[in-house]
């Protein structure tokens, strides 16, 4: 696709924000597109929040389109519904606790111009105080699992033959083709999107991002990263702890689609054990920093049955 000249940044994105009970975060992610690319569509679905997100964006953010979901059927559902109710070519799939930065989406729309074969295109992350947030993730297998349960990916600092998923060593300065991608902010190619049915939604939370990119491996899209675009995202806003035995249960979801019943029990097993090995070690870690780290743990322990 070439961009037509008198395309302004943004004309043929439309921005979808899964909302949560987060309603700051929100405005904040609404705001931050509607800033840096005025031509861009913003529609945010809120998952059954029960909370004033979508009264605060009819009169702050006026030209935002508030979908109402009747039920939380997770994130990919949620995206998914944004998606159908949009018609532009290229869907930025955004946090609500992530916000671009002024160039970003024309920067990602650049990219995808670039590459036809790109089915999307990530920015580089960084924290809220400014540090780089790695997001070139490759995507999970039983050992790469395993390499980050057993701490062996931390111990190596990434490094092969012991690099994880998430635990990798990758250049976050160079524009290239990667194999995953952090999902908090994500532009996709709406013909590539279509053409896998979106996002699978037996996915709850997690893991629905690298399942697509998977995919679309298989059907020979490109993935790329632009550090040409910059956003923060913050992480974890609206689920927290009690979340993070979700990851779990999603990365075993994954395993189990793309590797098989037998890999995703070996998965489980890593994932658990790696679990209970880091509950032990916080019940001598004292104060709220313990408390967090074994309410994160007990919740990890509790998704072995799923």
């Amino acid at each position: 696709m070439v961009t037509a000249a008198s395309d302004p940044p943004g004309g043929r994105t439309s921005a979808v924000v899964v909302h949560y009970r987060t309603p700051d975060e929100t405005l904040r992610a609404v705001r931050a597109v509607e800033e840096t690319a005025p031509a861009a569509e913003t529609i945010v679905v809120d998952n059954a929040s029960g909370d004033d997100a979508g009264e605060r964006l009819r009169k702050e953010s006026p030209g935002t389109r508030v979908l109402r979901e009747p039920e939380n059927r997770g994130f990919g559902a949620a995206c998914n519904r944004g998606a159908r109710e949009s018609a532009r070519p290229y869907l930025l799939f955004l946090n609500s606790d992530a916000y671009v930065s002024t160039g970003a989406i024309e920067a990602l729309e650049a990219a995808l111009d670039s590459d036809p074969k790109a089915a999307a295109v990530g920015p580089r992350l960084r924290n809220p105080d400014g540090t780089l947030q790695a997001s070139i993730r490759r995507l999970p297998t039983p050992w790469r699992i395993f390499c980050e349960s057993s701490g062996l990916a931390y111990i190596f600092e990434g490094r092969e033959p012991f690099g994880g998923h998430s635990a990798t060593r990758q250049d976050h300065d160079t524009a290239r083709e990667v194999e995953a991608l952090m999902g908090a902010v994500l532009l996709v190619r709406r013909s590539a999107f279509e053409e896998e049915g979106g996002f699978d939604e037996s996915f709850f939370l997690y893991a629905e991002e690298t399942d697509l990119m998977a995919r679309w491996r298989v059907r020979g899209w490109r993935l790329r990263f632009e550090p040409a675009a910059e956003a923060v995202h913050e992480g974890g806003r609206s689920g927290g702890d009690r979340l993070f035995g979700e990851l779990h249960a999603s990365l075993v979801r994954y395993v189990r689609k793309h590797h098989g019943p037998v890999s995703a029990w070996l998965a489980a097993s890593s994932l658990w054990w790696g679990a209970a090995l880091r509950y032990a070690a916080a019940l001598a870690t004292p104060g709220e920093i313990g408390r967090r780290r074994r309410a994160r743990y007990r919740a990890a322990l509790s998704e072995r049955a799923r």
